[in-house]
């Protein structure tokens, strides 16, 4: 919705030391492969800005060497940096769990009702991995919880 050619989604910090580290591995290779970002990971902040300022510096290189010097007549290719930052603010905003809800429809046979009543009792995936850890790791007990309370609904 940017229109960004190649979106990138930074993941920061080591995915295993989180109790949640399997559906953060799904989660991005879902962001991955379905929805076409380019995945990076970082070690921490530190690493987050040494990636920061490469991308910023890179970026500035290629759009000095490709545009003519005066490339107003460009518009919208690249546009000045208040006109991107006017254009992103008359988007839609999209919170944590309207992401979460269309990373769960990526899941075969998860259809947006299902989504929406997942998302209605757990918001975000970090709600619902710690309700499935409190059930130690038994999938059937996990696939019962969902079932029982989304009946409810």
């Amino acid at each position: 919705r940017s229109g960004l050619k190649k979106l990138i989604f930074l993941v920061e910090g080591d995915p295993n030391t989180s109790e949640a580290a399997e559906s953060i591995k799904t989660a991005c290779f879902t962001t991955e492969i379905l929805e076409g970002f380019d995945v990076q990971r970082t070690s921490g902040l530190h690493d987050t800005l040494r990636k920061y300022a490469y991308l910023t510096r890179a970026i500035a290189q290629y759009y000095k060497l490709h545009l003519p010097e005066d490339h107003s007549k460009l518009s919208g290719v690249c546009p000045p940096f208040n006109e991107f930052i006017k254009r992103c603010q008359e988007l839609d905003k999209m919170t944590v769990s309207d992401v979460f809800s269309i990373q769960l429809m990526q899941v075969p046979q998860v259809t947006e009702e299902v989504a929406i009543a997942v998302v209605d009792l757990y918001p975000t995936l970090v709600s619902l991995a710690n309700a499935y850890s409190l059930l130690e790791g038994d999938v059937c007990a996990q696939e019962e919880m969902l079932r029982k309370q989304s009946n409810n609904k």
